[in-house]
């Protein structure tokens, strides 16, 4: 009997220290900011997670807004599903209205999750805050995918090149329209990246923060491509992102509308020589928009205008893009010598020149209407290679990828 009485001491002594023990190792999973709480499945990864998200919010917004947020009255939880081999994934849920009650789940190697998935879904949050309801989904996921890091950027590019080639590409006319994700929702994706860095790269990002801004209020995309980027319809704008795809989607700057190209060369001329160095008196010599026999025959482009005439893609590697067009602007804008792409500006903004675009972009690692929940994800079917998502990932996730 005395036996029996130790033997269950001694169990409960030993349920009791499992206990203990798993109880402090999921506090030690587990990492606290002021407005995120990571669960990973290691401390390390957990507080590197916690650090970078907190980090990427206020710089991003920074970067984006020109000002941090204000925090969050909850904390957002992200949950970190890492592995060597896992494909670089993630998806972000918040309530609509009002926006608030974040949720997040990054997906990928240690590597791609803070320099990519986290600053991509983290941009999410911020956007989402900035206007109090979801952006359109081409501006939403393409945003988001600008601040990845360059290796994830360029398998963008280069499916783009494919979706053209394989007509999988979206008219403007409808892009700029979607609200939800389309059943191919690849093309989506790297389309509505390359418009956005098309756009970014000639006004910079508050610029285009601007263009958002002015959608929203308005609903018109034709009146604000033309009040922010000068060119006279979604159709111009279109064809003109199309040339510079063709040509390796390298500097914009022979892409620019015309009112936009004047204005800058208006203020180039004033702008002392110590600040842009030599110039020519006449500009840039190339044309704005090849013809067809400038452009290869590499396949037929899907993007199809009012007229019906279709344009050849090029079939040349993806161009860096040459930052000379984008730090010249943002220097002149910061002198005050120029106003973003010829746009009215906001009061604050033109009664405060010093309050343009200065600030550097994050090096890396530097988403009303309805009810419910908001979910916006980052599929990588086609562009990244490792494992599927594990089979323990929520239901609620794994249905936003395939």
């Amino acid at each position: 009997m005395e036996a029996v009485r130790r033997w269950s001491v001694l169990r409960s002594l030993v349920v009791a220290a499992v206990v203990i023990i798993s109880s402090q190792q999921t506090i030690a999973q587990n990492a606290r900011t002021q407005n995120f709480l990571v669960h990973a499945d290691t401390q390390e990864l957990a507080e590197a997670v916690a650090q970078h998200a907190e980090k990427f919010r206020h710089e991003l917004a920074v970067y984006w807004l020109g000002e941090p947020l204000r925090p969050w009255t909850t904390p957002c939880p992200i949950e970190v599903v890492s592995g060597p081999h896992l494909a670089a994934q993630g998806a972000t849920t918040y309530n609509r209205s009002p926006v608030g009650n974040f949720q997040m789940q990054v997906i990928g190697s240690r590597e791609r999750i803070l320099d990519s998935v986290l600053p991509h879904e983290v941009t999410h949050t911020v956007m989402a805050t900035h206007f109090g309801r979801p952006l359109p989904r081409w501006a939403d996921e393409g945003i988001c995918t600008t601040v990845e890091h360059s290796a994830e950027r360029n398998k963008h590019e280069m499916k783009l090149r494919e979706y053209l080639s394989n007509r999988r590409g979206i008219p403007m006319n409808k892009l700029f329209r979607l609200t939800e994700y389309p059943s191919d929702m690849l093309p989506m994706y790297a389309q509505g990246y390359s418009v956005c860095r098309f756009l970014i790269e000639q006004s910079g990002p508050r610029q285009f923060i601007a263009f958002l801004e002015g959608y929203m209020e308005s609903s018109s995309w034709t009146d604000n491509v033309q009040a922010h980027y000068g060119y006279d319809s979604l159709k111009q704008l279109q064809d003109q992102w199309l040339a510079w795809v063709a040509q390796g989607s390298g500097p914009v700057e022979s892409f620019v509308s015309a009112r936009v190209k004047a204005s800058a060369s208006l203020a180039s001329s004033r702008t002392p020589r110590s600040l842009n160095g030599p110039q020519s008196p006449t500009g840039p010599q190339s044309p704005a928009s090849p013809s067809p026999n400038q452009l290869a025959a590499g396949g037929r482009m899907a993007l199809t205008g009012p007229a019906g005439a279709s344009q050849s893609l090029a079939s040349q590697p993806a161009a860096s893009a040459s930052t000379s067009w984008y730090q010249r602007r943002r220097e002149q804008t910061a002198l005050g010598q120029i106003a973003d792409a010829g746009a009215p500006q906001p009061a604050s903004r033109a009664a405060n020149p010093a309050s343009a675009d200065t600030t550097p972009r994050p090096l890396g690692p530097p988403s009303v209407l309805n009810s419910g929940r908001y979910s916006v994800s980052q599929p990588q079917d086609e562009l990244s290679y490792g494992a599927a998502i594990p089979s323990a990932t929520s239901a609620r996730t794994s249905r936003m990828y395939r």
